[in-house]
């Protein structure tokens, strides 16, 4: 999915969010906007993998539905992978991913891994690349 197009989807729903907001705080539909947003982020940051370099390598953080939410500490981006384009084994929190092809990573275990008890920290004070 081109990225204009999920921008303009999103932009659109923040701008939906913030003017029916204090109508609808708590209800069915404001948690389905939050929601839809959500995932609209996390398909932007996807589709951004693909152009990343070949000297990408990742920390991996968690699982989140079918994304792995990893990190570039050094950019202090965020980025989520589809589960799927992780090749080969699956990661521990904190472990390494290293580019692979265009949008794949692998668990790379010679990489220098990031502190497990420091992830949330770290993820602070990045932002989700769109």
């Amino acid at each position: 999915m081109p990225n204009d197009f999920l921008d303009l989807v999103n932009n659109s729903l923040t701008k939906l969010d913030n003017s029916i907001h204090d109508k609808i705080e708590g209800s069915f539909i404001d948690n389905f906007i939050h929601e839809l947003q959500n995932h609209l982020d996390k398909l932007q940051s996807a589709s951004l993998t693909k152009d990343l370099p070949s000297t990408t390598i990742l920390a991996f953080a968690r699982y989140d539905g079918n994304f792995a939410q990893c990190f570039d500490y050094n950019d202090k981006k965020i980025y989520y992978l589809p589960k799927d384009n992780i090749v080969g084994s699956k990661p521990e929190p904190g472990e390494a991913l290293k580019w692979y092809s265009p949008g794949k990573f692998y668990v790379d275990y010679t990489g220098i891994p990031a502190e497990e008890h420091k992830i949330d920290n770290y993820l602070s004070e990045c932002t989700i690349a769109k």
